[in-house]
């Protein structure tokens, strides 16, 4: 089953962005990344949207048809293409989100059906609170008590982003990237800890490519280790 935005949980709020370049923070090949703050009403529990002016990435796709380094100006996708190339990549976490789930109840069951304990650790992992942040435009519209204008907010999309949660690098924690997305064996990592998570890395995409008969596994792992 494919995310759908139409069955999934809808949440209301504002954002706070701004829309200059100078508010990105990074540039891949296919997306920019910039901070924004977004507060949902009501708020979450726990993750995106728990607190208010919670920080936020919002990620959207360019075209690169610069021949040097990516850079601004960025040009910009119709509505109609970068919807679904956003779908797309919602579909991409929420199915890497399932199939970690899917490897970590594999594991609780072979605990469960074991007559010994484990004599190693495993991580506790999880992937970063992501969703589909549709923005809508505003039109004005006149008063009836003066001639002055109000907005009210209309039914037209007028943009589309990814939001993910901000991960903060604390002064003792590094980015790491531990298997690359072109090659299913652990990138060469010199500190034994983050080795054992590569490698329980590798061990999940195992997991995931047997259970789904050799359909799909997770590639590409990275993120904060502290």
């Amino acid at each position: 089953m494919a995310f759908d935005i139409k069955a999934a949980d809808v949440f209301s709020g504002t954002v706070r962005l701004d829309l200059s370049v100078n508010s990105i923070i990074g540039v891949r090949a296919f997306k920019t990344a910039q901070s924004a703050q977004l507060t949902l009403s009501p708020l979450m529990h726990t993750g995106i949207g728990s607190g208010p002016n919670c920080e936020i990435v919002l990620k959207r796709p360019y075209i690169d048809d610069h021949p040097a380094e990516p850079g601004p100006p960025f040009t910009r996708y119709s509505l109609k293409d970068e919807s679904n190339i956003l779908y797309r990549e919602a579909n991409v976490l929420y199915w890497a989100k399932a199939l970690l789930k899917m490897t970590y109840e594999f594991i609780d069951h072979a605990i469960d059906g074991s007559k010994e304990s484990l004599p190693f650790k495993i991580p506790c992992l999880c992937f970063m609170d992501a969703g589909l942040l549709l923005v809508y435009s505003y039109v004005p519209v006149a008063t009836l008590e003066s001639v002055m204008q109000s907005v009210k907010p209309s039914s037209t999309v007028s943009m589309m982003y990814l939001a993910e949660e901000l991960i903060s690098i604390s002064l003792d924690g590094d980015f790491v990237k531990y298997i690359h997305n072109g090659d299913a064996a652990p990138c060469d990592l010199l500190d034994p800890e983050v080795k054992y998570i590569a490698q329980f890395f590798t061990f999940t995409q195992h997991i995931q490519y047997t259970n789904t008969s050799g359909q799909v596994y997770i590639s590409d792992y990275q993120g904060i280790f502290s």
